[in-house]
């Protein structure tokens, strides 16, 4: 490695990025450097690259962040940045960065404001060969008990989750039979009763606004993609079996994500994720952002991060990307890390 390989970075937001970091080098072989930084000076990823920073300590606007990421770029003369933490406001500023010489790999603020808001989304894909699941949005109890009323008579199981979140946080099967004691213990920690529910949106001051939904009984398929302003390079989708995953390059859940990046000029790594329900495969959501079980998919052969990096660089063609492997089944280990306990240094907020 020389210090004139282009440099790509990675700030802080995701917990896999050390994942992808690590996998950029391994297979790099030194043609590329990697800067990493985290608001965490013992953060695993700040170990696993070559140059490291740690993020200004307190609560920075949005500008004064965007402010702080340019000053990094021109200092250290970065190439290519993949945001995870104010992706939408380092977006926007796109013009800023190519003024000093840096890309952002990121999806323009108005698209990654449609896939932060499911309900928007499905709206946007109404009359589109997207299977979609039925919906109900609702902002107050009365409105979730109508809405509840009506769905029930079609599906056996009913799901809840807010509009806007990631990670699966707010998700919650309802049951009007369940033991919410059950919950408590962490035994059926997805599923709450209905009076539990009802209860907890009667009592609360809080504005929300949820999608009330059928639970859908089948297969899930998480798939991750690569692709290139609007053309999908690679995908592969996971099929959750229990315990493991097993991987498919073909099927309805691919194709749909291929008309979903086409749809949307996608670029870079993301993930659509699907459900089926009677055989269908029904869209739920997709995320602007590598997913959690992105390892699982490049044991397929594709190394997403390394290939996203050097297409995004210019310095390979799609048509090099490999082909991913065909029905291997995976299953997750658990490892450990050293970190660093000195310190890193700081990029004084500007």
């Amino acid at each position: 490695m020389t210090d004139s390989a282009p440099l790509l970075w990675y700030n802080s937001g995701l917990s896999n990025t050390y994942d992808a970091v690590r996998l950029i080098r391994e297979a790099a072989g030194g043609a590329l450097r990697v800067l990493a930084s985290h608001g965490e000076p013992q953060a695993p990823v700040l170990a696993a690259a070559d140059l490291a920073l740690v993020e200004p300590a307190g609560s920075l606007s949005d500008a004064d962040y965007v402010a702080w990421c340019l000053g990094v770029c021109r200092r250290y003369e970065v190439q290519l940045f993949i945001p995870s933490r104010r992706a939408r406001a380092l977006a926007a500023a796109g013009a800023a960065f190519a003024a000093v010489g840096t890309r952002i790999q990121a999806f323009a603020p108005a698209t990654l404001a449609l896939f932060d808001h499911k309900d928007a989304l499905y709206r946007d894909l109404v009359g589109t060969p997207i299977p979609l699941p039925e919906y109900r949005v609702v902002d107050s109890l009365a409105a979730f008990d109508d809405a509840y009323a009506d769905l029930s008579t079609r599906h056996p199981r009913l799901c809840v989750k807010p509009t806007v979140g990631i990670y699966g946080a707010g998700f919650r099967i309802l049951s009007e039979t369940a033991d919410d004691y059950d919950t408590l213990l962490g035994v059926a920690p997805s599923v709450i009763s209905l009076h539990a529910y009802r209860y907890a949106l009667e009592r609360t001051q809080r504005r929300f606004e949820l999608l009330l939904m059928p639970f859908l009984p089948g297969t899930e398929r998480s798939v991750d993609c690569l692709a290139v302003s609007g053309r999908l390079v690679a995908a592969v989708a996971r099929a959750k079996k229990g315990r493991h995953q097993v991987l498919e390059t073909a099927g309805p859940t691919v194709d749909y994500s291929r008309l979903l990046t086409e749809r949307y000029g996608l670029d870079g790594i993301f993930n659509c994720q699907f459900k089926d329900q009677n055989g269908l495969a029904h869209l739920l959501e997709i995320n602007a952002r590598m997913s959690g079980g992105l390892l699982y998919a490049c044991q397929s052969g594709i190394n997403f991060p390394y290939w996203s990096a050097v297409l995004a660089l210019g310095l390979a063609e799609p048509s090099a990307v490999p082909p991913p492997a065909d029905g291997i089944a995976i299953a997750p280990v658990q490892g450990v890390v050293s970190v660093a306990t000195g310190q890193w240094p700081t990029e004084p907020a500007l």
